[in-house]
């Protein structure tokens, strides 16, 4: 008898679907084009500013000869796999700056601008100066193409700004 109470009890007893909320599941297909998706928009964030930088660093190089030598192509390569952990080295020690200034000083509106400016410059010069140092191939006998990429850098940055690409605030109404 014990049996067919254990039974009967484990059939009253219901156990409540596994609702987590997703009503259908991803198949492996639609992540693999999720997962393309976001690399094509990775790559359309990060392709253009790679090639400025790149269209930077070789108009350094033609106009500063013996400034910067490059072993062939493979260097222009290696800058731009290096591009990414570069620029968030930089950005890893110019940003915690940035925010303690900021902080540190309620500055008027022109002085934060500058201010702005001057650690953008500063967050280029630094991945400037660590991919002519870490790109193989490449032997930067001067600072130049950084203070180049630096300064060109800012100035794309403020144009855009002035242009309201890539700002997420509203242009003027």
């Amino acid at each position: 008898m014990e049996n067919t109470e254990v039974e009967s009890c484990m059939e009253k007893r219901s156990v409540p679907a596994d609702d987590t909320g997703d009503d259908e599941s991803m198949t492996s297909g639609e992540k693999l084009l999720a997962r393309a998706a976001l690399g094509g928009v990775l790559l359309l964030a990060v392709v253009p500013v790679g090639l400025i930088f790149l269209l930077i660093l070789l108009v350094t190089a033609a106009i500063f000869p013996r400034a910067i030598e490059l072993d062939g192509i493979a260097p222009i390569f290696w800058a731009l796999l290096l591009l990414a952990p570069c620029s968030a080295i930089a950005m890893a020690i110019t940003v915690p700056v940035r925010h303690l200034v900021r902080g540190a000083f309620n500055t008027s509106p022109a002085v934060g601008k500058g201010a702005e400016a001057a650690f953008s410059w500063v967050t280029y010069l630094l991945v400037g100066l660590m991919l002519l140092a870490w790109t193989p191939g490449v032997h930067a006998h001067s600072m130049t193409p950084a203070l180049a990429v630096a300064t060109a850098g800012l100035v794309f940055g403020l144009l855009a700004e002035r242009l309201g690409i890539g700002s997420g605030k509203d242009v003027h109404k």
